[in-house]
């Protein structure tokens, strides 16, 4: 295993780590907190247009590769004279 995939492991297990300690701070602090049907709304609506935006980009992203769209503007890149 290589030096940059150890410390590739080791950043993650640490972001991770964060994550949870946050989300654990965050749920004894606002334990008597309640979210309204207004809030509950907002945060499926928000995660669905997340989730189907990154779907589309994703699928734009595909399908650009698959056409040869990429390797036009590679070979433009590519034959640049220097100045």
């Amino acid at each position: 295993m290589s030096r940059s995939s150890i410390l590739s492991i080791f950043a993650a297990v640490i972001v991770l780590s964060l994550c949870a300690v946050f989300m654990i701070f965050g749920m004894i602090k606002l334990a008597g907190v309640e979210m309204s049907v207004h809030g509950w709304v907002a945060l499926g609506l928000g995660t669905a247009v997340s989730l189907a935006l990154g779907g589309a980009l994703s699928a734009a992203l595909i399908i650009s590769r698959r056409r040869g769209y990429d390797e036009a503007a590679w070979d433009a890149s590519r034959h640049v004279e220097p100045d």
